[in-house]
């Protein structure tokens, strides 16, 4: 049992305890936004787990001793218990049930979107073979790259960005994604179109910059 932990969570007041936790579970959606669910769904994760559980057993391990803590090397819990969610989270999405059958978020066009239609994901079946295996394996990749691109060139428009972890998350018609990120469905539609725009920066940036793909997939070829 860490005590030192214990203690300091001991002398936060109720309020300041909840504030931490909430802003916990704000870092844990954010980081596992970046990940690659099989589930499709950034707060929804495999093993039954979901992001407010990976918060608890974060809060568990340290408090347990299992993730030791050392105020004196690293005096902000918080920050600590960050580190602790990263490493959770990651180790999940490492996971062969997360890995052998993974649905990767695609925005699709905007122009889909403007009428209504679902913002699709395909599903990568179990491979077969190894060469199968590869080639679904890089348009992972490809995928992830192209989505981090797009999140990049879209990281001065708050709204667009908004509708991205939106459509992530499963929000796919304009009614439902004004409400989920609590704008009107007129600046959804003027949002769209932007996305247009920056989904296009984002394949000339994909197609202008080949290595992107090792660097962001972790991918090396032989």
């Amino acid at each position: 049992m860490n005590e030192e932990a214990r203690t300091t969570l001991a002398q936060l007041s109720d309020e300041a305890l909840q504030q931490m936790i909430l802003a916990l579970g704000r870092y844990a959606l954010s980081v596992s936004s970046r990940l690659h669910w099989r589930t499709g769904n950034a707060r929804e994760l495999p093993g039954g787990e979901t992001v407010d559980s990976i918060v608890s057993l974060a809060f568990t391990k340290v408090l347990t001793g299992e993730r030791r803590w050392d105020p004196h090397q690293a005096p902000d819990l918080q920050k600590y218990l960050m580190t602790v969610i990263d490493s959770l989270l990651n180790h999940l999405a490492e996971k062969k049930e997360n890995t052998l059958l993974t649905t990767m978020p695609r925005v699709g066009d905007a122009h889909e979107a403007h009428m209504g239609q679902a913002v699709t994901a395909w599903h990568a079946q179990p491979p077969r073979d190894p060469e199968t295996a590869l080639l679904q394996q890089e348009e992972v990749q490809h995928q992830a790259c192209m989505l981090q691109l797009l999140l990049e060139v879209s990281c001065d428009d708050p709204v667009v960005t908004a509708l991205i972890r939106a459509m992530q998350d499963g929000h796919e018609r304009p009614g439902d994604l004004a409400t989920t990120v609590g704008i009107p469905v007129t600046d959804v539609y003027k949002a769209l179109k932007r996305l247009d725009r920056k989904m296009v920066r984002a394949r000339q940036r994909l197609q202008t910059t080949p290595s992107a793909l090792d660097h962001k997939g972790g991918h090396t070829h032989a």
